[in-house]
């Protein structure tokens, strides 16, 4: 079945209109121009109209066979003989039977495929929301959450939810890079994506060589330095331990020679001494203590100046303008003063010791200390190497880094992916089954359609249709032609009672009948007889009764709502009609349903539109009831619309006294027409044209066009010809009795 239909640019659609809440049988009635050939070229033939579309019931699309001019054009007034119609003969029963059968077993395997269909359509909803619960989740974890950390990397996605979530699924399969950090991948990206970058320095490490050597080989700070003991003074020496003063004070001692004296003067008594103390002072401090001293001095000295390089070079390296130093300065400086707070305790120890040689002194170890350092500026320089290298590669390495990012969003998202494929696969199988089952009742459906068409070819055959045309036409007066099949036995000709040729010279009702004739049982046969005859279709009518005079009218009104009433039951092989005319009779004809016809009002079987056109567009309203009672009414319904067109809300005013006052034949126009004055009287003339003219034309040029302001004037008139007649009851009651229009 059409479930919808949607027009667009075409003909007087020129908004979007959409025809939906489609049912078994559908009745569309309007006025000739309004649109509804539109409609139905648009169902025969959708694929021509770029902007209109037609839906079907799970995609499954019927044969579709329209009654419409082009109908009639292609298979009447463009050949020269009609193409036959194949139908069941009358004495294949027992055949019949068996397609009966057959094709009870294809729709049985048809409403099997219809199910199926719906459970594949509820699967694929459930994919579709899984898939949009992912959606969402992708976009709010993967995006939203790092779009300021990473803005020029989502260039191409911040827009599109669904390429952003597809990509993140073919990456969650496919991706096998390393899993960085964030800050690692937010530090690479800032690098790679900042055009200004430029590379780095490495930093030099402090030279920790020279330290360990002193701190490795200290002997001369741990050694008491004094002098020989086997000397006289050392005994006094030894006795008051004050070899370093005794030491100082030699020195002052040396310095302190009296030429008159001459000799040398104690610097603490002064007393002069004899030549033997100095000689025993000498012996005291000799050659192997003065080696010692000297040693120390130049261990003191060169330990001062490894310490002042490591201070100098520190201080240079703290000073440096570098991003990874200058994050981490103040730990460097906290671990650089616990080695300045070791050096100056050694150098005063050192400085005990060179004014006290004899006491013994150990130095305090920073080398770890310094290692410690050492060994953050490696790892600086591994980063400075890193960021040197991605300078170096810009590109590749951003291609890199963009796979590490899309490996670190699907990590990120790895529970709720996992989760989603599970539930994915799980409805990938069952669509696989669900679709496998549908292939396999296609394939049954398939063998049968051909054993129905084996079946058919023995028994089909063009004259039963002949036979039941002619016998129409015979019973409803068409005596003068009638069909006859052709010497192949594939088509019909028209042709009179004495053979010759009739197609030409038939009128425009008989041509309308006969070709209706032929449509009626075209839908239920084929042109070649290798089609299935009861292939499931879809039938329109539009607009088949005209110039049929009221008998024939009746007749194709029966014909049709056959069609409708098998329709209702779920008999034969037409599911689904469409009817649209702009006949009220005709329209009141099909939609009446008699007592006889219970399947016809069956709730949901049915639905109602009104196609109309303002200002040159069409538009369309549903109606759940039969909106049409007669055609007086919908001129009086005219009257109250708000939407309707000046020139026809005129014309249906003048059809409305055209109508009643000449089935009253009381009308005097004169005397009426003296009953106005001015405009109104030219007004009323407009409006009573009609009666004498016999045209539905636009008579008085004055009334070519009619504006909103003037409409008031004229319905003022319209109302004032009932009453100044004496039927202002009628205009009451039939203002007050039209249907409530939008």
């Amino acid at each position: 079945m059409i479930t919808k239909i949607s027009l667009k640019n075409v003909a007087t659609f020129q908004n979007e209109i959409l025809i939906d809440d489609l049912k078994k049988i559908n009745f569309f009635y309007g006025s000739n121009g309004t649109g509804k050939t539109t409609i139905s070229k648009v169902m025969a033939n959708p694929g021509n109209y770029n902007e209109c579309n037609v839906e079907w019931k799970n995609n499954n699309k019927l044969k579709t066979i329209v009654f419409n001019e082009d109908f009639v054009r292609e298979y009447f007034y463009e050949k020269d003989a009609l193409q036959g119609i194949y139908t069941i003969g009358e004495e294949a029963k027992n055949i019949e039977e068996q397609i009966k059968n057959k094709n009870s077993e294809k729709e049985k395997i048809q409403k099997e495929i219809d199910n199926l269909n719906h459970t594949i359509q509820e699967k694929k909803n459930e994919e579709s929301k899984i898939y949009n619960e992912l959606k969402k989740k992708c976009w709010q974890t993967g995006y939203q959450e790092l779009q300021n950390d990473f803005d020029q990397f989502f260039t191409g996605y911040k827009k599109d939810k669904e390429k952003f979530t597809n990509k993140i699924l073919e990456e969650s399969n496919s991706n096998h890079s390393d899993i960085l950090e964030l800050e690692t991948l937010k530090e690479k990206y800032n690098l790679l994506y900042n055009k200004q970058a430029t590379k780095v320095d490495e930093l030099q490490l402090i030279e920790t060589k020279t330290i360990e050597y002193f701190e490795n080989n200290q002997n001369i700070l741990q050694i008491s330095i004094i002098g020989k003991k086997d000397v006289d003074i050392a005994k006094m020496i030894e006795k008051l331990h004050n070899h370093d003063w005794v030491s100082q004070g030699k020195k002052y001692y040396e310095a302190n020679y009296d030429e008159e004296k001459n000799a040398y003067i104690c610097p603490f008594c002064q007393q002069t001494t004899s030549d033997s103390f100095k000689q025993q002072l000498e012996e005291y401090f000799d050659e192997s203590y003065t080696e010692n001293i000297n040693e120390l001095e130049k261990f003191i000295n060169s330990y001062k100046t490894a310490t002042n390089n490591i201070i100098e070079a520190f201080n240079n390296l703290i000073s440096k303008e570098n991003k990874y130093l200058n994050e981490n300065k103040e730990t460097l400086n906290d671990k650089f003063n616990i080695i300045k707070a070791n050096i100056q305790k050694n150098q005063k120890s050192l400085e005990q010791k060179q004014n006290n040689p004899s006491i013994a002194i150990s130095l305090e170890s920073f080398v770890k200390q310094l290692n410690d350092i050492n060994n953050i500026l490696n790892e600086f320089n591994e980063k400075i190497k890193e960021h040197n290298s991605l300078i170096d590669n810009r590109e590749r390495e951003k291609k890199k880094l963009e796979r590490q990012i899309w490996k670190f969003i699907s990590v990120k998202l790895k529970n709720d992916i996992e989760n989603y494929t599970k539930q994915k696969n799980n409805i990938d199988k069952a669509l696989e089954n669900l679709n496998k089952q549908i292939t396999d009742k296609n394939n049954k459906i398939q063998t049968i359609t051909d054993e129905i068409s084996e079946l058919e070819k023995k028994i089909k055959s063009v004259k039963p249709t002949v036979e039941n045309i002619n016998k129409l036409l015979s019973g409803f007066g068409f005596k003068g032609f009638s069909l006859k099949p052709t010497g192949d036995e594939k088509h019909y000709q028209v042709v009179r009672g004495d053979g010759t040729d009739a197609k030409k010279t038939l009128s425009e009702g008989e041509r309308n009948f006969l070709v209706f004739l032929y449509f009626y049982h075209l839908v239920n046969g084929v042109t070649n007889p290798e089609e299935n005859i009861n292939e499931i279709k879809v039938v329109v009518f539009d607009d088949p009764v005209s110039s049929l005079d009221s008998d024939v009218l009746f007749i194709v009104s029966t014909l049709v709502k056959n069609i409708l009433n098998n329709i209702s039951k779920d008999e034969g092989n037409i599911k689904q009609a469409f009817l649209l005319t702009h006949n009220a009779y005709f329209f009141k004809e099909v939609t009446y349903i008699s007592s006889s016809e219970s399947s016809l009002k069956k709730k949901g079987v049915k639905i109602y539109f009104i196609v109309r056109k303002r200002n040159n567009d069409s538009y369309i309203e549903k109606y759940e009831t039969n909106p049409i009672k007669t055609s007086y009414q919908l001129l009086w319904d005219d009257l109250k619309k708000m939407n309707i067109d000046n020139i026809s809300i005129q014309n249906s005013m003048r059809r409305i006294i055209e109508f009643y006052f000449k089935f009253l034949g009381n009308l005097n126009e004169n005397d009426l027409l003296s009953k106005f004055e001015g405009e109104e009287k030219k007004i009323c003339k407009s409006l009573i044209s009609w009666i004498n003219a016999g045209s539905h034309e636009i008579i008085d040029d004055y009334n070519i066009s009619i504006s909103d302001e003037n409409i008031d004037k004229y319905k003022g008139v319209f109302k004032n010809i009932f009453e100044k007649t004496g039927h202002i009851e009628h205009y009451n009651m039939m203002i007050q009795n039209v249907s409530n229009v939008k």
